[in-house]
């Protein structure tokens, strides 16, 4: 952990130095009248540059006095990995300070994942990172202020500025957002994903703005990777993607599903889950939808509480487009790249299906020379047969394998059971575990894997 954060910190450094624009400290001005610029050139000295250009260290000491040690009455939020305080700081600038809670194992794998992400990262619709703490076993990470909260209180009409989420802020929070995930999606030098898209992730400042926070979840892989195998299924109920449970595979599509349960919640004004007074269990949201887009209803999942203040046309559009990033099928929901087009009306939304589709999961991988993970499947699949075929004219494979020395000496024998090395002989068995593995998983699922949505 400390030679992690130490790392960290000296990569925040690099950062901060390499950003800094060179050869500002002088400049030429040009004398008015002059034809020759060596004549009339005067040399200028600036003052010293002090704009900030990354994130820095912060003292235990420092952030306890800017958020009053920590007082309750400084508390903006609590969460799963600890609270977050609003502080002061020397200078009269407002900053969120949010603490790791002690007895969070998680939390640290959060802080370090936050400092790696976003001290790399800049975009006007991301949460900057102004710095963090680690000091007498204190996990700290200091954001900038956010001063109209988060979109999930301002949807519940929990915020004072509650009157104010109309059709038009709601429209531009979405477009600010899928701008940000397209930003992280295809503009970064490594592909980010966010793995926890939901309102209450969206920060909004002072000008109604949203900025994308909370990158504890986050995961950074090449363009060229199509996914990330993850042995935890990370996210929130409600907007995590249906082939998560099944694969465990996340991708940029698992976080456009998460995007497109975010729309449908900005649009209907209800949440992921809710319990309705028929049902005893949580009823999905993009299940709501989908029943009402089958029914030729769409509009009737329209937030009650703007009153019919909107465009109809747009309204449905924007549900379709919720449904659309909701897609069953992950090959079938559109880039976020699309989806920022789509938001300044520079492509057109593709016409949804009339009915729900229903898909089957495969738990194999399409690309197995691209992961590390097929391999270990093919090696179980080819050393289960060894053993389970003994029966065979070919008995003595076994023991000659054993001690491959004394009793093998032909080179050919102990060389074909061996496909640790072989790329041909692994793409020959590659596809005889699957009729092995498949079966015994994949039948039992497919009922549940259709409706996770």
């Amino acid at each position: 952990m400390t030679k992690a954060l130490r790392y960290l910190c000296c990569g925040a450094k690099c950062l901060g130095a390499s950003t800094k624009p060179e050869k500002e400290t002088t400049s030429k001005k040009v004398v008015k009248g002059s034809k020759s610029k060596k004549r009339g050139s005067v040399l200028v000295q600036k003052p010293a540059d002090t704009t900030f250009y990354g994130p820095r260290i912060f003292t235990f000491r420092e952030l306890s006095t800017a958020t009053k040690q920590f007082s309750a009455e400084e508390v903006l939020g609590r969460g799963a990995f600890g609270s977050v305080f609003k502080g002061t700081l020397k200078d009269g600038s407002i900053v969120a300070v949010k603490q790791i809670a002690h007895d969070s194992n998680q939390g640290e794998r959060e802080f370090l994942a936050e400092v790696s992400i976003i001290s790399r990262i800049r975009h006007q619709n991301l949460v900057q990172l102004q710095g963090w703490c680690h000091e007498k076993g204190n996990l700290l990470l200091v954001y900038d202020y956010m001063p109209n909260g988060s979109l999930d209180k301002l949807l519940e009409g929990n915020n004072a500025n509650a009157k104010l989420a109309g059709w038009d802020l709601r429209h531009s929070v979405l477009r600010g957002v899928a701008c940000a995930l397209s930003y992280l999606h295809e503009e970064c030098q490594q592909c980010v994903l966010h793995r926890d898209v939901k309102p209450s992730n969206v920060l909004l400042d002072e000008n109604f703005s949203p900025h994308l926070a909370d990158f504890g979840l986050a995961r950074l892989i090449h363009h060229t990777t199509d996914n990330v195998q993850t042995t935890i299924i990370a996210g929130t109920r409600g907007y995590l993607a249906p082939e998560l449970a099944q694969v465990g595979k996340a991708s940029t599509k698992s976080d456009v599903f998460s995007f497109g349960v975010l729309a449908l919640e900005v649009a209907t004004g209800r949440k992921a889950l809710e319990k309705t007074q028929s049902e005893k269990q949580a009823v999905s949201l993009v299940d709501l939808v989908w029943r009402a887009h089958e029914q030729h209803k769409l509009l009737s999942m329209a937030d009650p509480k703007l009153e019919g203040a909107y465009d109809p046309e747009k309204m449905n559009k924007l549900l379709q487009m919720g449904l659309f990033c909701c897609h069953p099928n992950p090959e079938a929901r559109p880039p976020m790249n699309y989806i920022r087009q789509w938001f300044i009306q520079e492509v057109p939304l593709p016409d949804l299906p009339p009915v729900k589709p229903r898909v089957n999961y495969v738990l194999t991988s399409p690309s197995p020379p691209k992961l590390a993970l097929p391999a270990p499947e093919a090696t179980l699949a080819i050393e289960g047969p060894q053993k389970s075929s003994s029966t065979p004219s070919k008995s003595p494979s076994p023991t000659d394998n054993r001690s491959p020395a004394p009793k093998s000496p032909i080179p050919r024998s102990p060389t074909t059971p061996s496909p640790i090395t072989s790329k041909e002989h692994t793409k020959s068995n590659g596809a005889s575990p699957q009729p092995q593995t498949t079966p015994q998983t994949q039948p039992t699922q497919p009922s549940s894997a259709t409706n996770g949505n």
